[in-house]
């Protein structure tokens, strides 16, 4: 079960607004204890209870207790920054929550696409100017250029394009993706 550890005397300020910082600890189901942050709104009604990813690790609940008690403002400060501005890491699978945990410090999202991750994006750099997007294209080599046509399904038709050069698959994607974003404008 976890408890509060520590809280902070001096309120956290951001310009999200002002909270109450508390360092929470738990044994962890390996045995070890973990430590995250709690920031509670500073004013009735403030909004939601932000909480930090795990931030600490030790064998022991002193060991945790010890870390909690040396922490500072600035610490305080980080974590709360980190909590309310997570990492945004593109996974194959997303994880499904298996019970009551602290935040996690990734957040992740399926991936649509299969086979190996395309090196860019070409409706991204296509949207804001089709020629940049040739010239990206251009520093790639012939299996990156097939691996964003599978990826971003821009040949639907399956036609055999290993015949093309690689100025003609260029040309393939910057065709495919201008007439899709011109499709999703109407």
């Amino acid at each position: 079960m976890a408890e509060v550890l520590r809280s902070f005397d001096e309120p956290i300020t951001t310009t999200t607004g002002i909270f109450h910082a508390r360092v929470v600890g738990r044994p962890a189901e390996d045995g070890m204890w973990e430590g995250w942050m709690e920031f509670v709104p500073a004013s009735p009604g403030g909004g939601e209870v932000v909480v930090s990813s795990v931030e600490s690790r030790q064998p022991e609940r002193g060991h945790l207790q010890y870390w909690a008690d040396g922490l500072t403002v600035v610490y305080a400060e980080g974590s709360l920054d980190r909590a309310l501005h997570p990492v945004v890491v593109r996974t194959r699978v997303a994880p499904a929550p298996a019970s009551e945990r602290p935040a996690r410090r990734v957040v992740s999202t399926p991936s649509r696409y299969l086979g190996p991750e395309p090196v860019l994006d070409p409706f991204a750099v296509g949207g804001r100017n089709l020629e940049i997007l040739r010239q990206e294209l251009h520093a790639l080599d012939r299996q990156r250029l097939f691996n964003i046509i599978d990826a971003y399904t821009l040949n639907p038709g399956k036609r055999d394009l290993t015949g093309m050069s690689d100025e003609q698959l260029i040309t393939f994607i910057v065709v495919a993706v201008d007439t899709q974003l011109v499709q999703r404008a109407e």
